[in-house]
């Protein structure tokens, strides 16, 4: 059985392609203008948690899906149009972060600012509970040339599309940039999420090379003119909540590299990613934004394990950057995945930091079904006005969940 997005990824790599794909010969399509072959097929994944313990216990959810339209040239090559959306039941958080701490910007030492890459702000009313919140954040024409793909419209950028990480028993329940708030305190991502869901022009290329031998390599690169969408998992606003402000940025352009390899019995993966914004409001103290992430995963026969890790200055200067990191181990039984994850973040824009640790296990049920449940705890440190400027509050969770997913 094979369910990380990496494990997946690898296998789909398999094949050398030192050069662009050849065009078919003698298979039925017409002539060099004709257009012959047309599909559709939809993309559904959906997954729902249950939560208990420090806290309410919540029902959350989340729905992801796309619609892809594809055709095909009379010389065999692939476009097309993607769209799709996303529905969730998440902690009141808008997109990612959320209050943590309160600490008004006019106490003397208290975050002035809402942090651009984690999303936390020091001050304003609580989230509340859950609510459920859903965006249209895919649109993009779609062109294979040979080399690669080219995408234009709402889409992903460069730095997510090929990320090396380490075992997951859940899609939506993890140490590490999990889908919902599900431990309440969550605030780790290790994945670049700078450039959201805005209009840009994405290049993916094809894998080159053999992954049985030399490994195989994947190039990506994306350019953002502007990023000020406010999706699920970002949300760009340059004034927020208790006249909070917070960079927003332009002209985004995103590199990625991906290589894998397989020998004697051992899959090795890795990705490193770079992005660079330049700021948009022209502010005392803002510049460019830049991030840097890089991940590293490892398999052999039923056991795995992997390394990710991400930093961003926030596109503020004196050292006032976002930094994370995770690690995960994880053991595959006949249908049982089971995983213990770690992850740790500090953003010294807000003055928040925290840790999590989760362990679990899921079982694949069918096809398109896995099941699970687990343990999780978080700790988060953030700041709290006191007399005489600002203190820190530390905070920390103990809940278990039971989650249940399908994909169609």
């Amino acid at each position: 059985m094979v369910r990380t997005s990496s494990a997946i990824f690898v296998a789909a790599l398999s094949g050398a392609l030192a050069a662009p794909p050849a065009f078919p010969q003698g298979n039925g399509f017409s002539g060099d203008n004709g257009f012959d072959t047309q599909t559709a097929r939809l993309v559904l994944d959906a997954g729902t948690v249950v939560r208990a313990g420090d806290g309410d216990a919540a029902l959350l959810y989340d729905i992801d899906g796309h619609i892809e339209f594809e055709s095909f040239t009379g010389r065999g090559r692939r476009y097309g149009l993607v769209l799709g959306g996303r529905l969730r039941r998440d902690t009141g958080r808008r997109a990612w972060g959320g209050l943590a701490g309160d600490c008004p910007p006019d106490t003397g030492g208290c975050p002035d600012v809402a942090g651009p890459v984690s999303g936390f702000r020091a001050a304003g009313l609580p989230a509340g509970g859950p609510e459920t919140r859903g965006t249209l954040d895919t649109a993009y024409l779609f062109y294979d040339t040979g080399w690669g793909e080219v995408r234009l419209g709402r889409a992903d950028g460069a730095a997510r599309l090929d990320p090396a990480a380490g075992p997951a028993a859940f899609r939506l329940t993890r140490a590490d940039g999990g889908r919902v708030n599900t431990g309440l305190l969550s605030g780790a991502r290790t994945i670049s999420h700078i450039s959201g869901q805005d209009f840009k022009l994405v290049f993916r290329s094809v894998a080159l090379g053999q992954e049985s031998s030399v490994g195989t390599l994947r190039l990506a690169a994306s350019f953002t003119p502007s990023v000020r969408d406010c999706g699920v998992d970002a949300c760009a606003r340059e004034y927020g909540p208790a006249g909070l402000v917070s960079p927003v940025f332009d002209d985004v352009f995103e590199l990625g590299v991906h290589y894998a390899i397989r020998r004697g019995g051992h899959e090795w993966e890795a990705s490193v990613s770079a992005a660079k914004g330049e700021d948009a409001t022209g502010r005392p103290g803002s510049g460019a934004l830049e991030s840097l992430d890089a991940g590293l995963s490892w398999t052999r026969g039923a056991w795995s394990a992997g390394v990710r890790g991400l930093a961003a200055n926030n596109g503020l200067g004196n050292d006032r950057g976002y930094t994370a990191w995770a690690v995960s181990a994880g053991y595959e039984t006949g249908p049982w995945l089971l995983t213990l994850e770690h992850a740790d973040f500090s953003d010294n824009a807000v003055h928040v930091d925290g840790d999590s640790w989760q362990i679990g296990g899921s079982r694949l049920i069918g096809q398109r079904w896995i099941a699970g449940a687990g343990v999780q705890t978080m700790t988060r440190s953030g700041p709290v006005a006191v007399p005489g400027g600002r203190g820190q509050q530390d905070r920390d969770t103990l809940g278990g969940f039971f989650e249940l997913g399908w994909q169609f």
